[in-house]
């Protein structure tokens, strides 16, 4: 008789412990495929631990990403030799923070070094940023991303000068500002770099001879005076007048005329009827300064629309040869006078100006003006809406001196103001601390190395093999 033969109960065990453990393997490659799917599809979501949220982008650069009508080539210029790592990884950080909220945006980097005949169809002599919509081009260097901090902090910008340029750059909206030639002013030739950052803020700029003209065009937003060396007509005066008590808006900055308490006649009628009386001194600092040059000043802000967050970047500018300005006692009817530029309380006015050619300069007191000094104004109307802008100089308005500091800054921020251009957008500048490089002992890398390349692999992998162990043996 045979014997009908069944399984042990040793090898039913076996064969639901083999089951159980495919179940649990399809289970765990079934959660890790749904796992990178969900990751994939969250790319966007990052936790921001830093303190100052420094990869979180503002409500108002998500508004103009959103808005962006169509791809911007956003192309990134790199020299880590000459920038450093740190500026460097800043901004590229920044730009793909800025590619992770927008599909827009087509970005590429490239080394300044190793593809120059790229960076000089731009005219690119330094890193930078270049942003590029259809026909409209516009370049930021590295260095305007950044403003200077304490000794152990820096602010940055970049965000801000990001973000403006690529609203500048979709923006429709233009503006026409005439300069006026004829009184020995700066042209245009002398204001290329300046010219050209209007003209990426949507404002074209055109010489403007008033005899020739008789009249200033109905199209101009803004007239520029710029280093007027002798004086206006009486009818140019006139002229300048009529366009100002309608929508007419002024931009003067003087220049250096060592006779100008007698030959600016007009120039400083003009500016009196707007509340801002000519002092005839020019600014002498030696406490803030640059380069101990007592006759380049670094001024301090005043609070106002124009300076607010230059003031808070800690941007700048830096002046030159400066004609001390003052508020009139009473301002104008209607108007509201605002001093914007401000010298130390050590600083004074020098009104010897032949002297100061002679590099003779010395406080005379009952002569001479004491500080603090104001170098500039800006005059709001009776609606607050902007209508003058007086500078005690011109110089930092120049090629050789628009790069300095904050001086490109604070002149497109007067400008754009005045001509009622929106696309410089307000955004925090963030107060980062400085990197420190850390300095390890021999000893110190040796216990790092032999802990991360030795000691935490050898615990996973005893780990693994106990938990082998375990399972055999069930």
């Amino acid at each position: 008789m045979n014997k009908q033969t069944g399984s042990s109960p040793n090898q039913s065990r076996r064969l639901l412990h083999h089951a159980n453990t495919l179940v649990v393997a399809l289970v765990s490659i079934g959660l890790f495929a749904l796992l990178t799917v969900a990751l994939t599809k969250a790319s966007e979501f990052q936790l921001d631990l830093t303190a100052n949220k420094q990869y979180t982008l503002s409500e108002q650069t998500h508004s103009v990403l959103d808005r962006l009508p169509g791809k911007v080539k956003l192309e990134v210029f790199t020299n880590p030799d000459t920038d450093g790592e740190l500026v460097t990884r800043e901004i590229t950080d920044l730009v793909q923070e800025y590619a992770k909220k927008s599909g827009k945006l087509d970005v590429h980097t490239y080394s300044l070094v190793q593809q120059p005949e790229l960076a000089r169809q731009y005219n690119l002599s330094s890193s930078s940023v270049v942003l590029t919509y259809g026909e409209k081009t516009q370049s930021i260097p590295f260095q305007e991303m950044f403003g200077s901090g304490d000794s152990s902090s820096y602010t940055f910008l970049g965000e801000s000068k990001l973000t403006g340029g690529l609203n500048s750059l979709i923006s429709t909206e233009t503006h026409k500002a005439y300069l006026l030639a004829g009184h020995g002013e700066f042209d245009a030739s002398h204001l290329t770099q300046l010219t050209a950052g209007l003209k990426a803020d949507n404002t074209e700029i055109e010489p403007l001879q008033l005899y020739q003209a008789g009249q200033i065009p109905k199209d101009a937003d803004l007239l520029m005076i710029v280093a007027p060396e002798t004086d206006l007509s009486a009818e140019e005066l006139k002229l300048i007048e009529t366009y100002l008590d309608g929508d007419g808006k002024l931009f003067l900055s003087l220049g250096f005329n060592p006779d100008m308490k007698t030959d600016w006649t007009n120039i400083d009628a003009l500016m009196k009827k707007y509340g801002v009386v000519d002092e005839h001194a020019i600014a002498v600092d030696k406490n803030n300064t640059q380069l101990y040059d007592p006759l380049t000043v670094v001024p301090g802000y005043e609070s106002h629309a124009i300076t607010e967050k230059l003031q808070s970047g800690k941007v700048y500018p830096m002046t030159y040869l400066s004609v001390a300005l003052s508020a009139a006692g009473k301002a104008p009817e209607g108007l509201t006078v605002s001093p914007l530029l401000s010298t130390s309380a050590e600083s004074y006015g020098e009104t010897d100006l032949a002297g100061l050619l002679q590099s003779q300069s010395e406080y005379a007191e009952g002569t001479d003006l004491s500080g603090p000094l104001h170098l500039g104004y800006a005059v709001d109307d009776a609606e607050g809406k902007p209508k003058v802008v007086v500078m005690g100089t011109s110089y930092f308005l120049t090629d050789d001196q628009i790069g300095e500091q904050g001086n490109k800054d604070f002149a497109l921020n007067s400008l754009n103001y005045l001509s009622g251009n929106q696309n410089d957008l307000t955004i925090r500048a963030r107060e980062q601390q400085q990197y420190e490089t850390a300095y390890l002992t021999a000893p110190q890398a040796r216990y790092i190395l032999i802990g991360t390349m030795v000691l935490f692999p050898l615990v996973f992998v005893l780990a693994g093999v106990l938990l082998w162990w375990r399972r055999r043996r069930v």
